[in-house]
């Protein structure tokens, strides 16, 4: 991946924040037993981790590094950071402590908090904790014992000179103006930048703007995607109950997007079997919602299909899992004729109903009992027989 092979060796090479890089590294020389940790926070993608590694490279301390959401409870830190923290280098030197997403703890993580600010307090070596929401309640302490350095958004002319020198490297030729607009779209994140770069240049001669514009059609879809990931991975309940914020997907399709991919994450045959209860309970509230419209238990659905699902396993899995679309929605993209019959459907109940074509394709379960019902609606939206069939399939 071109976010791993361009990841900044050293603080010279990491783009921007001058007076942040030349904070940091006079407190890791300067630091001594007993001194403050570093809060290195700001938005996801801003580098906070980079930064922490090529400190590490730049002044020649090995780097151990823990992700705090993941390993949550008192034993799960003293197994994998208490001894790292008093144990001298396995080479003799000295070591970096980097504990990423310490704002992913949850309250409800068995001691976790309290043992990482033992731990922090008595290491004898330096220690960076990274967060995306320094004002956190949960972390309020921690914050109150380390010097906070924020990290900003990168600039966008940072962004757009580093993509073209990660495209002339790579002998793709570019249009000025396709770099840019993947420079702007980021949002001050770089990281987001090359993931995009790299999606739309791979493997081409050169970059122009019509591939950049395909990048707006994928979002939607890398956000479901995006979502699955976390749910799945991780064991954090806030991390699973924020995946679900951001997205377009009704909670139908939604559930179905869990319940397909449920079997492509969980191998263990007792972790997928309480994940199905999960999405078995979200079903049984979905359907309470659509017979009495109560659509105050839509709460309790997202609830079951992203922090039930998540904390179905007794641990994360690792390793990179390819998910799939629903058999259902992958069904109806599969021809030609499919999707032209479904476009033509959803352009009619987005005329009809004031909704977009996304929404009337996530929302199709509860308008297909509403219009196929009703013949009048069905005459009104001039539906013919086969988009009627095609309604029914949902």
């Amino acid at each position: 991946m071109w976010v791993e092979k361009y990841r900044p060796e050293s603080l010279k090479d990491y783009r921007g924040a001058k007076k942040e890089k030349k904070k940091l590294k006079d407190w890791a020389e300067d630091w001594s037993q007993g001194d403050k940790s570093v809060l290195l926070h700001g938005q996801a993608g801003t580098g906070k981790t980079s930064m922490a590694e090529a400190l590490a490279n730049d002044l020649g301390l090995e780097l151990v590094e823990t992700n705090a959401s993941d390993v949550r409870t008192k034993k799960g830190l003293k197994s994998e950071l208490k001894e790292a923290t008093r144990q001298a280098s396995f080479f003799g030197g000295n070591k970096l402590i980097l504990v990423d997403e310490v704002d992913g703890m949850g309250r409800a993580d068995r001691g976790g908090a309290a043992e990482l600010k033992e731990i922090v307090s008595e290491s004898r070596f330096p220690v960076i904790l990274t967060a995306n929401d320094a004002y956190d309640s949960k972390i309020r302490d921690l914050k109150n014992m380390s010097m906070v350095i924020e990290l900003g958004s990168v600039h966008t002319n940072s962004i757009n000179a580093h993509l073209k020198e990660i495209l002339e490297n790579e002998g793709i030729k570019y249009d000025d103006r396709a770099v840019k607009m993947i420079a702007r779209r980021a949002g001050g994140q770089m990281r987001s930048a090359i993931n995009d770069l790299e999606t739309v240049a791979l493997g081409r001669d050169k970059l122009r703007k019509e591939e950049v514009k395909a990048l707006d059609q994928r979002d939607s879809e890398q956000e479901i995607f995006d979502a699955l990931k976390i749910i799945f991975k991780t064991t954090s309940l806030e991390n699973a109950r924020q995946a679900s914020d951001n997205l377009d997907e009704d909670a139908d399709t939604f559930m179905q997007w869990i319940r397909e991919n449920v079997p492509r994450e969980y191998k263990k045959a007792d972790d997928a079997s309480e994940a199905y209860e999960w999405v078995s309970k979200a079903d049984l509230f979905n359907g309470r919602i659509r017979k009495r419209m109560s659509w105050s238990l839509l709460k309790y659905v997202y609830e079951f299909l992203t922090g039930g699902v998540a904390l179905s396993k007794d641990e994360k899995y690792e390793g990179w899992t390819k998910y799939q679309y629903p058999s259902m929605i992958k069904k109806m993209g599969s021809s030609r004729a499919s999707r032209n019959r479904l476009d033509s459907l959803t352009k009619k109940m987005g005329s009809e109903f004031h909704i977009s074509q996304r929404e009337a394709v996530n929302s199709m379960p509860l308008y297909t009992e509403i219009i196929t019902s009703n013949k009048e609606t069905v005459e009104k939206l001039g539906l013919k027989e086969e988009e009627i069939e095609l309604m029914k399939k949902f």
